[in-house]
């Protein structure tokens, strides 16, 4: 897989979801997160692009949700610019799809945040890049957004 789009990709699991995991990238284990894959290393101090699935239990409305991952994000990031929150249409059920900027040291980076309410559980796929590297990744982002499933309870 390039970072601009999808080949034959393999799949990484935990307990609540399936997500493609392109290929050249690597699973890291970080506490507090369900799932953190990595980009290949850049070098010359190049930002490495992730994305990170974190859950937890959650029995609120998408609004409720979309409307608290955005507050955080702008009270907690460093100069955090909003983009855009638009609903975001899923097999499993109508998402948000919010996408912010923020400084982090010398760098701005480019967030794409996808958040669900699904299976009693508030799922949030968060894929970021610097500003920078975002045409090589956007593309790659939105594949991997899509194409995540959720598992039901059980």
């Amino acid at each position: 897989m390039t970072a601009s789009g999808p080949e034959d990709c393999p799949v990484e699991t935990t307990n609540d979801i399936r997500i493609p995991c392109p290929a050249g990238w690597s699973r890291q284990r970080t506490e507090g997160t369900d799932l953190v894959l990595l980009a290949p290393p850049a070098g010359n101090g190049a930002f490495r692009p992730n994305v990170v699935v974190t859950s937890q239990p959650y029995d609120g409305s998408i609004a409720k949700l979309s409307t608290f991952a955005m507050a955080a994000a702008i009270a907690e990031l460093d100069r955090a610019h909003l983009i855009a929150c638009n609903i975001w249409p899923h097999p499993a059920g109508n998402g948000r799809q919010i996408e912010y900027t923020h400084q982090l040291g010398n760098q701005v980076l480019h967030v794409q945040r996808w958040t669900f309410a699904v299976n009693g559980r508030a799922v949030d796929v968060t894929a970021t890049c610097a500003a920078t590297q975002l045409t090589a990744f956007d593309e790659l982002f939105g594949y991997l957004a899509a194409k995540i499933e959720f598992r039901r309870a059980g």
